[in-house]
């Protein structure tokens, strides 16, 4: 669970009460943190890229290093920032960064510390406020009076207080770094594929419903209405084929995003209609996911043209969205574990991690049985992991084992440390990209640790889609998790090839969505779904489409 803490930038955090220099209060000597240090603006795949390397930290003595993200109370907007405004609702936020595995948010009131010298900050905030061990930035974060703090300052500051530095350098999406800025100009030009691309998730409206005229329950077109705060980035204005989820489904739907030239509308306005779908909305948060924009905002003569546009913007956003049955391949998405990584691999490399961890007396053909033992109770992943381990600790007699729940903590953390892609995983996924498909991952698990894998893999810049189970709270091999991945594509289940080394969870599923499975079978399995089309390396795929 995420905790959020305020920081008024004198008095301790919570559990600190060390007096300290200058009429400040400092915190003992608590817990270490490794702290991410950022506006987070959007939690964008630069953003993640710093995170993930404040998640998970070992200390010397077996712990874990509390992983932070310390930021502002101000919001991006309030800070001095030319043109910032908000990417993601507080709440959006929040469960990102709990996915990622942050533990604490700490935001600190910026006028409260906007003074402090480069040195200050290192000693006063990082040291002897967060006690931090390991500060992770991004290349050019700036920081301390007027910014004039850089990452080659930080390292030297921070160096002799024995605190680690770890600078990121950019992530490039089609050669140029991801950027809070960049995505808001794209936002702002309608261009919705690409800046949910470089977001690693689509962009998605997630605001209360309002009352409004009930003017589209009169048209039979009934709309819910979501009001933009005040600093939320503004998509261009006009109308969008989205996807929105009600009724526990994802749905085709028209948003128009403006001030409703027709009837009027008191400020920017998301007005949304969701096909097939008449149940009552209001006072719900309701994600509407923009995939196309269609045409600008317009003004019509009467209302009666207003609804018959309406009916055509419907059309139109159903072969956005839902994608058009003759349309051929379009996507290629993929399964992760055995599919586009080792897991086996993976999984053995995680156990002699553990075993030296927790064993490191055991003699080798007793380490090497263990070993073994794990990897074959792990059943390739499909287990409840409190069971799992606990049988371990039964088997092994390990009665003064950790508690359980940290034990799966670490291994949510260790594990995705581990990864083995297979060697043409990337180059496929980049060679598909140049040829103009659309790439996306579609993986069970929590979301911890199979979101993990995607950022310390590398992939996600390389797809246009990830969807986690853990995330959805709907699993493989039901048809809704395959059908939401394609809505958000904008692409037919139809126009959609789907590999899996999973008899069920991957080939029935996806068949049952509408999709066309494909089974790799890159391990000598002997199982040979029938009709799949079976492929033994990842590379055959071309010869498919």
């Amino acid at each position: 669970m995420l905790k959020t803490m305020i920081w008024d930038g004198k008095t301790p955090l919570p559990g600190d009460t060390a007096p300290g220099r200058d009429g400040r209060v400092f915190g003992k000597a608590g817990k270490p943190r490794a702290v991410a240090l950022g506006i987070f603006d959007g939690i964008h795949l630069g953003h993640r890229a710093v995170i993930s390397r404040a998640t998970g930290m070992e200390l010397p003595d077996g712990s874990r290093a509390a992983a932070a993200v310390f930021t502002f109370t101000q919001p991006a907007w309030a800070l001095p920032k030319d043109g910032a405004c908000s990417l993601i609702t507080e709440e959006q936020r929040a469960a990102v960064l709990e996915g990622l595995g942050v533990e604490e948010l700490i935001q600190a009131d910026f006028n409260a510390i906007r003074d402090c010298s480069p040195q200050e900050f290192v000693e006063d905030v990082l040291k002897n406020t967060l006690h931090a061990c390991r500060v992770c930035c991004g290349f050019n974060y700036h920081f301390g009076r007027g910014g004039k703090g850089d990452a080659d300052l930080l390292r030297s500051l921070c160096a002799p207080l024995g605190i680690e530095v770890v600078v990121v350098p950019p992530v490039l999406v089609d050669g140029e770094p991801v950027s809070a800025s960049r995505i808001r100009r794209l936002i702002e030009e309608g261009r919705m594929e690409e800046a949910s691309r470089l977001l690693g998730r689509p962009f998605t409206l997630d605001f209360p419903v309002v009352g409004g005229r009930k003017l589209g329950r009169l048209l039979g077109t009934p709309t819910i209405n979501q009001p933009l705060p005040p600093h939320f980035v503004l998509p261009r204005f006009g109308v969008y084929a989205v996807s929105a989820e009600a009724g526990g489904k994802v749905r085709h739907g028209v948003t128009n995003i403006g001030v409703r030239p027709t009837v009027g509308a008191e400020g920017p306005l998301a007005e949304t209609w969701i096909a097939d779908f008449d149940g009552d909305l209001y006072g719900r948060n309701v994600p509407v996911t923009l995939v196309k924009f269609l045409r600008p905002e317009r003004r019509f003569e009467s209302v009666e043209a207003l609804q018959k546009q309406i009916l055509l913007d419907g059309k139109e956003a159903r072969r956005a969205v839902l994608g058009e049955d003759a349309e051929g391949i379009r996507a290629v998405l993929f399964d992760f574990d055995d599919t586009l990584q080792d897991r086996a691999a993976a999984f053995l490399q995680y156990c002699d991690f553990f075993l030296q961890k927790y064993f490191p007396g055991l003699p080798a053909p007793e380490k090497e049985r263990r070993r073994q033992e794990m990897l074959q109770k792990n059943n390739g992943g499909y287990v409840n992991y409190i069971d799992y381990f606990l049988s371990l600790f039964e088997e092994w007699g390990w009665t003064d084992a950790p508690e359980v729940g940290d034990i799966y903590r670490e291994f949510q953390f260790r594990f995705p440390d581990y990864v083995a892609l297979l060697p043409e995983a990337a180059p496929v996924l980049r060679e598909l990209r140049q040829k103009g498909y659309k790439t996306g991952i579609i993986t069970n698990g929590p979301s911890l640790l199979q979101n993990r894998k995607l950022d310390v893999s590398g992939l996600r810049p390389l797809l246009d889609i990830a969807v986690v189970s853990g995330d959805e709270m709907v699993h493989k091999p039901d048809p809704e998790i395959f059908r939401r991945a394609a809505a958000r594509l904008g692409v037919a289940c139809s126009s959609c090839l789907y590999v899996g080394d999973h008899p069920v969870n991957d080939i029935q599923g996806a068949r049952s969505a509408g999709m066309h499975p494909v089974y790799i079978n890159a391990f000598g399995a002997d199982v040979h779904p029938a009709g799949a089309p079976e492929i033994h390396a990842l590379t055959e795929i071309f010869a498919l489409l």
